[in-house]
């Protein structure tokens, strides 16, 4: 939230747009409404220290927005996957964590188990998402949004993790466990509002994503 601070009061005082990234975490877990719309974040929910922060940039932002005309995007991001993504020390993500386990014969645990869905965006759609957010704000056709950038349709991690193992020629050594607190559990993004204003439509799905994504960890591990 600091780090959000300072960034708003540069913007400010140099009148320039911000484009956030945030996190479907700001939406808690599914078992508290239906479906996942940009408007249905409540703010008075934070499942963990992560949403917490996301949340806390997010309202940054908008009280800058009206109380000194900020001109912003956010995005509201989904489990991005694909190159760049193997810097396991610095954070361990799910993907590269599986593949990077399961290249080794280690066995993987699937917090959540076979319940626990989500929505897997290949990193090339959102970086397509976010350029023509970041043209459609620079030539303000698009301004003061909030986006979800998603594929727009669940996976459970199960399967993920059985697409990896086919893609490594391996048998996945896969323990079920419960979730983590402040995990969500299941999300499936609503994307209509990309879709609208940004002319978006994400191109690779998880079964055309997870070989991408293998074939490029190998390369650079």
């Amino acid at each position: 939230a600091i780090m959000t601070f300072n960034v708003l009061e540069y913007c400010r005082l140099l009148g320039l747009p911000l484009v956030f990234s945030s996190t479907r975490e700001v939406y808690g877990d599914v078992h508290r409404f239906e479906g996942y719309g940009e408007s249905t974040a409540d703010f008075a929910f934070t499942e963990s220290p992560y949403s917490a922060s996301k949340i806390a940039g997010e309202a940054l932002i908008y009280a800058y927005a009206r109380c000194y005309g900020l001109k912003y995007l956010v995005f509201r991001f989904s489990n991005v996957y694909g190159r760049f993504d193997n810097d396991l020390e610095r954070m361990s993500r799910v993907l590269p964590l599986f593949i990077h386990r399961m290249s080794r014969g280690e066995p993987i645990t699937v917090y959540g188990g076979d319940d626990k869905v989500l929505d897997f965006t290949y990193v090339d759609d959102c970086v397509d998402g976010i350029a023509r957010g970041i043209n459609a704000l620079a030539g303000e056709r698009v301004t003061n949004e909030t986006v979800n950038l998603a594929y727009g349709q669940g996976n459970t991690l199960v399967r993920a993790a059985e697409l990896i193992a086919s893609e490594l020629n391996v048998e996945p050594k896969l323990t079920r466990a419960p979730s983590l607190l402040g995990e969500v559990t299941h999300y499936v993004a609503d994307i209509r509002k990309a879709h609208d204003l940004l002319e978006w439509d994400p191109q690779t799905p998880l079964d055309e994503g997870i070989p991408r994504a293998v074939a490029w960890f190998q390369e650079h591990r």
